[in-house]
């Protein structure tokens, strides 16, 4: 690009669940592409586990200079479904917006590496913290959810299964 031609960042809306196919297409042909991503937890099988997933599930940043030019490109693009617009004025969102929402992909992870380690998983063994079972040692044996779990408790010789809020127990 030259010194006197703006590039400008504009929303591209996607095929479902394509948007990362959408990003390596565009970045094929020159464009830059903007997906920014989070780290989430989410439970599978049974197991927490972390996943990174769009931010905006749908939707897409591209950066080129000349619309007119490129706005037939981008729509053939495959995964690719439409270009927004309002009205008869494509959305636009600045450069610095753009790279604070790709920033908290960074952030994420990060967050999400320290998470990781303090919450339980099956297997572990916790302590209760409140209720009948208050400062009994347990051993959790299935997820339910994103904020409780199942756990085998030894009460009077006898193994008991009881769910639990997260935050009622503690490693």
């Amino acid at each position: 690009m030259s010194e006197g031609t703006r590039e400008i960042w504009y929303v591209a809306q996607t095929k479902p669940k394509q948007e990362l196919r959408a990003q390596a297409n565009l970045e094929n042909q020159g464009i830059d592409a903007a997906l920014p991503m989070i780290m989430l937890e989410r439970i599978r099988r049974g197991k927490r586990v972390a996943v990174r997933e769009p931010l905006f599930p749908g939707y897409i940043f591209v950066k080129f200079s000349d619309y007119a030019q490129n706005f037939h490109k981008i729509r053939s693009t495959f995964g690719v479904s439409k270009l927004l617009q309002f009205g008869d004025s494509p959305a636009q969102i600045s450069s610095q917006l753009v790279s604070d929402l790709l920033s908290l992909d960074e952030d994420s992870r990060e967050v999400k590496e320290l998470q990781r380690h303090a919450v339980p998983q099956v297997g572990d063994k916790v302590q209760i913290l409140d209720g009948p079972f208050s400062g009994l040692i347990a051993e959790i044996v299935k997820l339910d959810g994103p904020s409780r779990c199942i756990v085998l408790v030894d009460f009077l010789h006898k193994q008991v299964r009881a769910e639990f809020d997260l935050k009622s127990i503690e490693r």
